[in-house]
């Protein structure tokens, strides 16, 4: 498996763009820390984690544009933690399910929605995951490239 290598004014943009999501976070903390309105507290901290998860996705262009292997990571990976995490995430669904399916405020209950979606995606990464610390590196370095198209 071989990564596409970006050209190095695009590396520079992407490099920039990193770096403004990661002010954007740190602007944002002391404004989200100090919010009294739970809403407000809430979708502040939404975005500062929607920020975070930007700045990471770049890294991670950048890490792979400059050949990074994931499959060495599955060496560092315990098995019996991840497999505990995929438990966790089953319980944090079925919760979330069941709790979605009580609310009958539309807009609460679409949030719920929202939560419950996420819940499924992360119990099945976390499960796909589980299974690759089986298979070969080469095996585990294209499912993972495969998992980014529907992450984040």
């Amino acid at each position: 498996m071989s990564w596409e290598i970006i050209n190095e004014d695009t590396l520079s943009k992407i490099k920039q763009q990193k770096e403004f999501e990661d002010q954007t976070a740190k602007k944002l903390t002391p404004l989200y820390e100090s919010a009294k309105n739970p809403l407000i507290k809430l979708f502040l901290h939404c975005i500062i984690l929607d920020t975070m998860k930007h700045s990471e996705t770049y890294q991670m262009i950048i890490d792979l544009n400059s050949n990074a292997l994931m499959g060495k990571e599955s060496k560092g990976v315990g098995k019996q933690e991840l497999a505990s995490h995929v438990t966790e995430e089953a319980s944090m669904l079925k919760q979330a399910e069941e709790i979605s399916e009580v609310v009958k405020d539309k807009k609460v209950k679409q949030l719920l929605i929202n939560i419950v979606e996420d819940e499924k995606r992360h119990h099945k990464a976390l499960k796909e995951m589980l299974e690759m610390l089986e298979k070969e590196s080469a095996e585990w370095d294209a499912y993972l490239y495969d998992l980014i198209t529907g992450f984040p």
